[in-house]
């Protein structure tokens, strides 16, 4: 087999470079450096399935509130100019609009042991699964200081963290 110039290399090459992209479809923005998963592997989604669905509309429905639960966005820390965290801390803002899930994909809970908020393909690495279950580090359960009913029901979790290891799509 006969190569003519250098197009073969290139998109060999391009192959390569994208390869750990192909996988995990629901990652915007790699931060970390290593392919949107934190350990350099492309993500497999486990295609689990739960009730309420292991989707981003549920993610974005939970944040929203609803019950006893009020809306994260609401919280002082949350909301669009709210109150900022001091530095180096960034504000996570959970308002429900376009950059929603760019923000959640791409925050890194620095008092949660500086571990992605989402770490697609790996809920049990993800700030937000452990931040909603309990306390992570320097950080009380959400929402915050919550006690019983104020709490996400464990079904909620469960399809979050489902939601994670499904790849954390968009849609």
């Amino acid at each position: 087999m006969k190569f003519r110039g250098s197009s073969f290399f290139a998109a060999t090459a391009a192959a390569i470079l994208l390869s750990p992209l192909a996988g995990c479809p629901g990652h915007i923005e790699d931060v970390s450096g290593t392919g949107g998963t934190g350990g350099g592997t492309p993500c497999v989604s486990q295609n689990l399935t739960t009730t309420p669905p292991a989707t981003f509309a549920t993610v974005r429905a939970s944040f929203m509130g609803g019950g006893a639960i009020p809306s994260c966005a609401s919280a002082p820390c949350h909301a669009t100019g709210s109150m900022e965290p001091p530095p180096p801390r960034l504000p996570l803002t959970l308002q429900d609009d376009a950059n929603l899930y760019h923000n959640v994909m791409s925050y890194t809970s620095t008092a949660c042991g500086n571990i992605p908020l989402v770490n697609p393909g790996k809920p049990q690495e993800s700030g937000l699964v452990k931040i909603l279950s309990g306390p992570c580090g320097t950080t009380i359960q959400m929402p915050f200081a919550c006690t019983g009913e104020q709490c996400f029901a464990a079904d909620t979790i469960a399809a979050i963290s489902a939601w994670i290891a499904n790849c954390a799509p968009e849609n």
